[in-house]
């Protein structure tokens, strides 16, 4: 049985949401609901919630948990990068928050045939959209050297990312994720600790299926574009790569000139949109990961749009 999902710094996003009567909000990763279901149970204010969701199978999962508050959320099979879109065909052109959990549900995880996890085998998919083309087969198997070890390096932080891509390309066909991760721990030479040797090359072809890193950049930018005056930012990630990009977002966002520092005058005529609510990222309390280990490597940060 697949374990229920549990999200994570459930207390700290109602707090950075910093929710208001009447206001509306974007889930953009709804998974299972719950962290949707956790906003609306924190209060009685009149919320709305818009749910962005691409795996069709989380989506059966969010409508049971979310059945009470079926007129307070709308649930959409989309992706968070046609947010704007999509909301606006619903009427909704401005919003008072949007939060991303950017981290891979229970679900996907104990899913056994979506290929998302080493721990059993599983045909190599990894796919969140299961009607697009490209899926983990065809990264694995189609790839050359050169692009495997560049996936691995870039999106997983591999350290023996050029010695793993080389016995990938000499022991093609690989099928199943049971083959894909025996080759990898052959290949790293590393035994089975408390990280396993396959986790972060299957994060890295996780993330080039599913083009996460350029999705979130996009996402951050429509759901900047979505917010009202005073409306909150909130995103969870869960490794360095992708808080490295939040972070810089962030960053960027807040401050007036982003010219070369070189430069004696400002040439960019950029103006800080975004303000940064808390200046050091925000983790998990003890108490919370010994509750639910998965929550350890959680990072949030928050920001507040600035005025228009």
């Amino acid at each position: 049985m697949t374990p229920k999902h549990i999200p994570v710094l459930t207390e700290e996003v109602v707090k950075a949401l910093n929710l208001k009567a009447e206001g509306t909000y974007i889930d953009c990763t709804l998974g299972e609901g719950g962290h949707t279901r956790q906003i609306l149970e924190s209060t009685d204010l009149p919320v709305k919630i818009l749910g962005f969701e691409l795996d069709s199978t989380a989506i059966k999962s969010a409508k049971e948990t979310l059945r009470i508050y079926s007129d307070q959320v709308v649930i959409l099979n989309a992706s968070y990068v046609e947010l704007a879109k999509e909301s606006v065909n619903l009427g909704v052109s401005k919003v008072d928050g949007v939060i991303f959990d950017l981290g891979l549900s229970s679900l996907q995880l104990g899913t056994q045939d979506r290929g998302f996890s080493f721990r059993s085998d599983s045909p190599l998919d990894m796919r969140f959209d299961q009607t697009q083309e490209l899926d983990a087969w065809q990264v694995v198997n189609r790839s050359t050297e050169e692009e495997l070890t560049t996936i691995l390096k870039d999106l997983g932080e591999e350290p023996y990312s050029k010695r793993i891509s080389r016995l990938i390309i000499k022991s093609r066909p690989i099928n199943t994720t049971g083959q894909l991760s025996k080759v990898i721990v052959q290949a790293a030479g590393r035994r089975v600790g408390k990280i396993h040797p396959s986790t972060r090359s299957f994060q890295a072809i996780r993330m080039k299926v599913n083009d996460e890193l350029n999705n979130i950049r996009k996402g951050l930018d429509q759901a900047t574009s979505m917010l009202s005056e005073g409306g909150r930012l909130v995103v969870i990630s869960y490794h360095s790569i992708e808080d490295r990009i939040v972070k810089k977002y962030i960053s960027q966002a807040s401050t007036n000139c982003i010219c070369d520092p070189k430069i004696i005058e400002c040439v960019c005529e950029h103006k800080a949109f975004l303000k940064s609510i808390n200046k050091k990222v925000i983790k998990p309390k003890l108490n919370e990961i010994e509750l639910n280990p998965r929550s350890r490597s959680a990072k949030l940060r928050v920001a507040q749009k600035l005025l228009d």
